[in-house]
């Protein structure tokens, strides 16, 4: 899986990336919180919605098993869609934006 990102708008608990895998283009949020289904509707901007995008969402609870939790929602996406990750802790949001390919220094 070849996967690249970069940031769109700086959130203020997380990140807003455009995330290229394997070609397609996704919009991808990592939020450090804990999952809050809730939350979503003021995190994807109602436009997506509303182009037809379908929300993903999951945790991502420590990092040991990040890559799983991941990979996991990003086997099921299709191009467009969007995908929420909340992180559980800084160290779970800092090996989500690795996984997710987002430049050490962005």
């Amino acid at each position: 899986m070849e996967i690249t990102s970069r940031r769109q708008a700086t959130l203020e608990h997380g990140l807003c990336l455009e995330t290229t895998l394997d070609g397609a283009t996704l919009t991808v949020y990592a939020i450090l919180g804990e999952p809050d289904l809730e939350a979503i509707p003021g995190i994807v901007p109602r436009a997506l919605v509303e182009a037809g995008a379908d929300i993903h969402a999951a945790a991502v609870q420590g990092t040991g098993d990040a890559q799983e939790q991941i990979d996991q929602v990003l086997e099921n996406v299709n191009p467009g869609d969007v995908v929420v990750f909340f992180c559980d802790s800084e160290d779970s949001y800092g090996a989500a934006l690795d996984l997710l390919g987002l430049p050490v220094d962005d």
